[in-house]
């Protein structure tokens, strides 16, 4: 245990009386000073320069062993140098990168069918037995093509022969022929094509069986491996992964589940009798491609891999990063009324209000109008952390007018008169200057809801104008106009390294957090859905 519980001292800071929440929380001092330790080393470790400068996601978990000294752990997520056992560092709850392992021999194997069948598809039979199919349709499309060209040409020489007063029985005798023909040499050539395709037959039968084989032994090796990972709880009690993901609403785990920082951190803690008092994790090096990460910036555990095994673990039910009760009460008392007619109202929502009730209940602008209204119709969300101007409709017939103008996708050219408008104010944690627009396609990050990426094959597009309204105290304000509606849009063009590059002051998600996100929509134009008229709201910034 000596090799990965580093001393730490603590003199000076209040120990916490509780583990903090893994997916909400500001970092502990004695987190942040154990993290400082923790780059130091690794700036130590020139072998490992190059990958951490790609991206690195680690942690740390400070904690006390059974004689009251006070230390920290350290991991990494994943691999590092292609190893998951590397000294000073927790090992993985299971390493199943051992050269003799029986991971490592059914990936062999797994790659032995991947070079079997790569080998397959481009043989020189496979090659030629695909050439002569492909090029006997081609000419079965071609002579078909003619002969159809050539019959059309005979309808219309017999048309005109007919309106010419000759009804003779030879023209009617031709038109059937050659409709029988046409069949014939579909036949013919149906048989041609037939032909070729069974010598093709017994080579992709050979590749289809192969790629079941693969199938087959790919899902029993994640099985396998996943019956491998037995976690330990708080409690001393242990679990495999494949139970653990066994309720929830996936069924199976993800890939990579039990690679993450926290559960190893946990893992090593609960197995060598130590108590955790505060975790941390943190990103070292460039921002991947797709995400959001900045080096050095503490970030929540993820969700979707690593959510349910930390809620066993702690054996705490529901760990989220809501609100508490008391706070959550003095934000909806912050709803306010801007408008309000017979068919609809416009609110503006205060900063931590849920636009609808979540998973875990609370309180809502959707709930809070309906204790007001009756019965309400969400034309278009906010996000929780976001505050501004909401519409919501207060009839079936005011809803369905209402959403046409509220879609997410581009506004199309010309078409301005029937689209909602919307401008949003922000404050950047950085110095952005000028005006343009940001064009980045989005997608949910499958294993981090509700985090979003950018896939630029995959993504929705996702369209946004900006304009630097002015710079102060290393803090740029800025006007954002979407002209799409996609979830966190904003959030992630400011914050994106093919953005601005800036993220949002008290972004919690791409960027720090902070007393508030300051997001705010400001301006609000819409066409009412009942009298046409062109109606406009705005809203006093509050940061």
């Amino acid at each position: 245990m000596e090799e990965a519980f580093h001393l730490l001292e603590g003199s000076g800071y209040e120990l916490p009386a509780n583990l903090n929440n893994p997916f909400s929380y500001t970092p502990h001092p004695l987190c942040m000073a154990a993290a400082r330790r923790v780059c130091a080393y690794l700036d130590e470790q020139s072998e490992w320069s190059e990958e951490l400068a790609a991206g690195k996601m680690l942690g740390v978990l400070v904690c006390q062993d059974d004689c009251g000294r006070l230390g920290f752990l350290a991991a990494y997520s994943g691999q590092l140098g292609g190893r998951e056992d590397w000294p000073w560092f927790v090992p993985a709850v299971f390493d199943y990168l051992q050269p003799t392992g029986y991971f490592k021999g059914e990936e062999a194997a797994i790659s032995a069918i991947n070079h079997r069948i790569e080998q397959l598809e481009q043989s020189a039979e496979m090659k030629s037995a695909k050439a002569a199919v492909q090029q006997l349709q081609q000419q079965e499309q071609e002579e078909l093509a003619a002969y159809k060209q050539m019959m059309q040409a005979a309808r219309e020489r017999r048309h005109l022969l007919r309106q010419a007063g000759d009804d003779r029985e030879e023209l009617t005798r031709e038109s059937q022929f050659q409709k029988a023909e046409l069949r014939r040499l579909k036949a013919r050539w149906s048989d041609k094509v037939e032909e070729a395709e069974r010598r093709l037959m017994p080579l992709e039968d050979s590749i289809n069986a192969l790629k079941e084989e693969r199938k087959r032994r790919s899902d029993a090796l994640q099985r396998w491996l996943f019956d491998q990972f037995l976690m330990q709880n708080v409690k001393g009690e242990r679990r495999t992964l494949t139970s653990i993901f066994a309720p929830t609403a996936q069924g199976v785990p993800p890939s990579g589940a039990g690679e993450c920082c926290a559960p190893k951190l946990l893992q090593y803690a609960f197995t060598h009798g130590l108590r955790p008092l505060a975790i941390a994790e943190f990103w070292q090096g460039r921002s991947p491609r797709m995400e959001v990460r900045h080096h050095g910036q503490y970030y929540p555990a993820c969700r979707g891999k690593c959510k349910p095994i930390l809620e066993w673990m702690l054996d705490q039910d529901g760990l989220a990063d809501g609100q508490p009760q008391t706070e959550a009460q003095s934000v909806a008392e912050g709803l306010s009324i801007v408008y309000e007619d017979s068919c609809l109202v416009v609110v503006n929502k205060p900063a931590g209000l849920l636009s609808v009730r979540g998973k875990t209940g609370g309180e809502s602008v959707e709930s809070l109008l309906r204790a007001r209204y009756g019965r309400v119709f969400m034309v278009h969300r906010l996000d929780q952390d976001t505050s501004g101007l909401l519409v919501v409709a207060l009839t079936v017939e005011a809803y369905h007018a209402l959403q046409p103008q509220f879609m997410p996708d581009v506004e199309p050219a010309g078409n301005g008169h029937c689209r909602v408008s919307k401008k949003y104010m922000a404050l950047l944690e950085g110095v952005v200057h000028g005006h343009g627009t940001i064009s980045l396609p989005l997608r949910p990050d499958l294993t981090d809801r509700p985090r979003q990426v950018v896939d630029h094959t995959h993504g929705k597009e996702a369209v946004t104008d900006y304009e630097v309204l002015s710079v102060a105290d290393g803090l740029t304000r800025i006007a954002l106009i979407p002209r799409t509606g996609r979830t966190h849009q904003l959030r992630m063009h400011c914050a994106h390294a093919e953005g601005l590059a800036t993220p949002i002051v008290g972004d919690r998600l791409y960027g720090k957090p902070a007393q508030r996100l300051c997001l705010h929509a400001a301006e609000l134009a819409f066409y009412h859905p009942m009298t046409g008229e062109r109606m406009h709201f705005t809203s006093p910034v509050p940061f």
